[in-house]
């Protein structure tokens, strides 16, 4: 992404506090640009090209101001605006010089040469943020805003996609709540979801399930480092839908599959774990993406032994927890789980966070 025709900037990771000298995609993807042109002012606050080997971060800071901050080419707020770090991104903090932070980033300058040809260069720079817009990761929630912004959708088969985000405004009810609420909801949760695991244990790296009609399902592994790498788990059958569940791990990616118990045929296949609404006529899964930075939702109705897709959102602004504990759909109707903001999913050192927020969701008729 050009800025304008002049800058373009790139972002430190979100999930890793150390240095790195490739820029991540989605971190650049982030980025809110402004355009600047050369000017007197821009002569008065020169570029600062660093070494980057030779450049100490003392620290790390998160951008807390919701608005975001103005990143600028010296310590003034007449310096030359670079662009805009979005709230919650991540900042390698290499020096302070009053109310100014200064930061590293990777900037992107086009020039034209003798010849009127075009030119780019890309170099580490020290570039200044104000202090005051700067704080700690604890800092990085989820607001009521945040929860309703949508990626993506896919209703009874339709796809839409809003790539700079839109709110969901029908079909699903989203809101915070408290942990004492999220805790007493817990309470009332029945998983059907009957673990027999020993029953079918693998020979080696194939799993076999036998089926009722005389036949079995198999699934072979395959320990290979490339894209057709797969390993699989029994994890249960569910009585009322006649069903066994399989998890697949594969190359970049996961899923849970059910399969019926009389024939082998393919039920569903879901991008994480199955829950059960209570009574029976649904189907959710709740997955962060680590690598598009979304939480993706997905709800099925279940009908006379058929499981029918009835939507699926991606979330723009908040993930749900890795805690298959601490996700369920509750006795009242409604879903629940922990969360975080996408960028306070990852801990300080990189792991992923203890922190979380809780969220409710309510499915609305349409």
């Amino acid at each position: 992404m050009l800025v304008g025709s002049t800058i373009l900037m790139g972002m430190s990771s979100c999930g890793d506090g150390t240095k790195k000298k490739t820029t991540q995609k989605e971190d650049s993807a982030q980025m809110d640009v402004s355009a600047i042109k050369d000017t007197a002012t821009a002569e008065k606050f020169p570029p600062l090209p660093i070494n980057y080997d030779q450049t100490k971060v003392l620290k790390n800071l998160y951008v807390i101001d919701r608005a975001g901050v103005v990143l600028r080419q010296g310590a003034d707020e007449n310096a030359p605006a670079l662009g805009k770090y979005p709230f919650g991104t991540k900042l390698d903090v290499i020096g302070e010089e009053g109310e100014w932070i200064a930061v590293m980033d990777r900037i992107q300058r086009d020039y034209k040469g003798a010849n009127g040809e075009a030119n780019d260069v890309t170099r580490w720079e020290k570039v200044y943020v104000a202090k005051s817009k700067l704080g700690k990761q604890d800092k990085i929630t989820i607001s009521p805003k945040d929860l309703n912004i949508i990626v993506s959708q896919t209703v009874n088969g339709k796809e839409s996609y809003y790539e700079k985000g839109h709110p969901l405004d029908k079909y699903l009810f989203v809101e915070l709540i408290d942990e004492q609420t999220f805790l007493a909801a817990r309470n009332t949760v029945e998983n059907y979801l009957i673990k027999d695991t020993l029953s079918y244990t693998k020979n080696g790296k194939i799993l076999e399930l036998p089926l009722a009609n005389g036949k079995k399902l198999t699934f072979t592994d395959k320990d290979i480092d490339n894209e057709l790498e797969s390993s699989y788990s029994y994890m249960g059958h569910y009585d009322f839908l006649n069903a066994f569940a399989v998890a697949g791990n594969y190359w970049e990616s996961a899923d849970v599959r059910l399969f019926d118990r009389q024939d082998g045929h393919l039920i569903v296949e879901c991008g994480d774990y199955p829950f059960f609404s209570a009574d029976k006529k649904y189907l959710m899964t709740l997955h962060a993406d680590p690598y598009e930075s979304t939480g993706d939702l997905q709800v099925f109705h279940v009908k006379q032994g058929k499981v029918i897709p009835m939507i699926s959102v991606s979330f723009k602004e908040w993930m749900p927890t890795w805690k298959e504990e601490l996700m369920f759909w509750g006795k009242d109707g409604h879903i629940y789980t922990a969360a975080n903001h996408v960028n306070g999913y990852w801990g300080e050192d990189g792991s992923l966070s203890e922190r979380s927020q809780f969220v409710r969701i309510k499915l609305l008729e349409h």
